[in-house]
């Protein structure tokens, strides 16, 4: 975007600063949090298409709930893209939103929460949901797709990738064709779908559509998920030793 980077050591101080003033927001509630957006945006007053000489950083806080506080349905997107090889999905940026909109809508009056996007060439394989990384367990082992510059490297993908290391489930990123997972559970194998994002945690999808016909992924509480949301859950709130230094105190 062109934007000025951020000096870390400015972007943490405010954070902390912020955090410690918004305290008493903080909910005590287990299923709710402090939810910290920093962003960026140009302020000059400005007609004309050009990078901008002037910038505002801020951060807001907000409690907040479960983003998905039951299973979510979706379809597999095939005619609209949300992102292209050689552009720039792979950044948190407005216009990768706009450009979600009115696909995304038109999935909701069709009753679905959520579109799963396909790939901007083939339209054959699975890229992200319009909030989340997207994940799959196929024969007891985590699958999900490869970072690219059409996906968003999100870091809580990062961690459920190295938490699955961890419980020694086995994982694979690959490239995953939407085919593999109808052919997988036309044939009633157990196959479980879900997406993972700082907001969504780790959201169960219940009902995939896929080119009109529905299928049901497998949600039930022994699934392989759960263990990796239950893993993440007790890393953040203290429960269990966080060898991997994520956890920030302020």
């Amino acid at each position: 975007m062109s934007m000025p980077q951020i000096p870390k050591d400015l972007f943490m101080a405010a954070i902390e600063e912020l955090v410690r003033l918004d305290q008493q927001w903080i909910p005590r509630n287990k299923d709710i949090s402090l939810y910290i957006r920093p962003f960026v945006i140009a302020t000059e007053p400005r007609l004309g298409v050009k990078i901008a000489d002037e910038y505002l950083f801020c951060i807001t806080c907000s409690p907040m709930g479960l983003y998905y506080p039951k299973p979510v349905q979706v379809k597999i997107e095939t005619r609209f893209i949300r992102a292209a090889e050689g552009g720039v999905g792979y950044t948190k940026c407005g216009g990768n939103y706009g450009a979600s909109f009115y696909p995304t809508q038109k999935a909701k009056d069709e009753g679905f929460d959520q579109i799963i996007w396909t790939d901007a060439t083939t339209k054959k394989y699975l890229e992200e949901a319009g909030t989340m990384n997207i994940m799959a367990v196929i024969n007891n082992k985590l699958v999900t797709p490869p970072l690219s510059n059409t996906i968003l490297d999100g870091v809580t993908r990062d961690s459920i990738l190295q938490i699955a290391k961890d419980l020694k489930i086995e994982t694979e990123i690959r490239r995953i064709p939407y085919e593999e997972l109808r052919s997988e559970m036309k044939n009633g194998n157990k196959v479980e779908l879900f997406g993972v994002g700082t907001a969504a945690v780790i959201s169960p999808i219940s009902r995939i559509s896929i080119e009109a016909e529905d299928y049901f992924p497998y949600i039930e509480k022994d699934a392989i998920m759960f263990q990796l949301k239950q893993q993440l859950e007790k890393i953040r709130k203290g429960n269990i030793p966080d060898t991997h230094k994520w956890n920030h105190f302020i």
